[in-house]
């Protein structure tokens, strides 16, 4: 026998939303078995405001179910049609933005530099070595953005990398990519962080950022436009102090070897103030031979394997161990798509 709660899983299904997906959204406390008209109601609402979806149409089983946004997202280095997948993945990263906003209370935020040598600037006079992935993280949260890793994805979405989103008048920084090195994951976030300094958010609702080097997007979906190479600047320059750097195989001196390309980029790295983990990941662009590249940063010190999950216990420390403002169904959300 069909219950309201299957009818539930079902339309959100049928709107794009991925099974497992919704059912994960679903409260803790949740009884499938309770069919009541005020259970459903306020699971209903509950869903409403975590996916960003309209409420009314939720409620009502004779109509589909709809998105509620608030903005125009953009959509970088792919091409993303309009229809479910887009709607989905737009509702969801507004729903979480939501949420982590709701999160952070009254802690302020504040104008992101427009000029990221100066920003560079400031972490270098605390007698940081170089710009790491730590610093760019406290960059971020310094300023009142939060970022945060998903784990938890409403569709199959190929090839995004990073998200950035504006909620009101704040910004939140979501990174869905894995990436196998503190360098790669740090670029991604100063990337974002690009897109929010220099107002590419002003109109928008959220960016969508995919990898064009990653397998799953075909070279005839990929777009780029100014706004990408502008936060690609951005980040170069937060990142080395030189908005155009770049290395290639002539510049390192290096005829192939892994251990060779990590101990180059170690020397270069101390000789620029550049995290040598950077230099790897700017050969690995610059030469298209990622192989070599991420076989190099895997022997450079202090690279983790795993910077999603330092990501997100970054997240989970600042935001402490209660809810602000008694908003328990909220956190419970944000601990499904962001755990440690």
């Amino acid at each position: 026998m069909e219950t309201s709660t299957d009818r539930i899983i079902q339309r959100l299904v049928d709107a794009g939303f991925a099974q497992e997906f919704v059912r994960a959204s679903l409260p803790e406390w949740w009884d499938p078995a309770d069919d009541s008209s005020s259970a459903n109601t306020f699971v209903s609402l509950l869903l409403a405001k975590r996916l960003s979806l309209d409420p009314g149409t939720l409620l009502d089983d004779g109509v589909p179910v709809g998105f509620l946004h608030t903005g125009v997202p953009k959509f970088k280095h792919m091409r993303l049609t309009d229809g479910p997948r887009r709607d989905v993945l737009v509702a969801f990263a507004q729903g979480v933005g939501r949420v982590v906003v709701g999160e952070m209370g009254d802690t302020p935020q504040y104008p992101v530099p427009t000029d990221p040598v100066a920003l560079r600037r400031d972490v270098l006079e605390s007698g940081r070595p170089h710009v790491g992935f730590g610093d760019v993280l406290t960059v971020c949260w310094s300023l009142g953005i939060p970022v945060l890793h998903l784990k938890l994805f409403p569709a199959r979405t190929k090839g995004v990398t990073a998200m950035a989103v504006r909620s009101g008048d704040r910004h939140v920084i979501l990174v869905a990519r894995e990436s196998g090195s503190e360098a790669q994951y740090m670029f991604h976030v100063a990337h974002e962080l690009g897109h929010i300094a220099l107002g590419h958010l002003k109109d928008a609702s959220v960016i969508v950022d995919a990898d064009p080097n990653d397998p799953e997007n075909s070279p005839d979906e990929l777009i780029d436009d100014e706004e990408e190479i502008a936060a690609d600047r951005y980040a170069q320059g937060l990142l080395t102090g030189n908005e155009d750097f770049s290395v290639d195989r002539d510049g390192l001196g290096t005829k192939g070897s892994a251990s060779e390309l990590a101990r180059k980029a170690s020397s270069i790295g101390q000789e620029l103030g550049v995290d040598p983990g950077h230099v790897v990941m700017s050969f690995g662009y610059s030469t298209g031979d990622w192989g070599l590249a991420m076989a190099a940063v895997a022997q450079l010190p202090g690279q983790s394997a795993k910077p999603a999950t330092l990501v997100n216990r970054v997240l989970w420390d600042q935001l402490g161990p209660a809810m602000r403002g008694g908003m328990e169904e909220s956190r419970a959300f944000l601990e499904a798509v962001a755990p440690i």
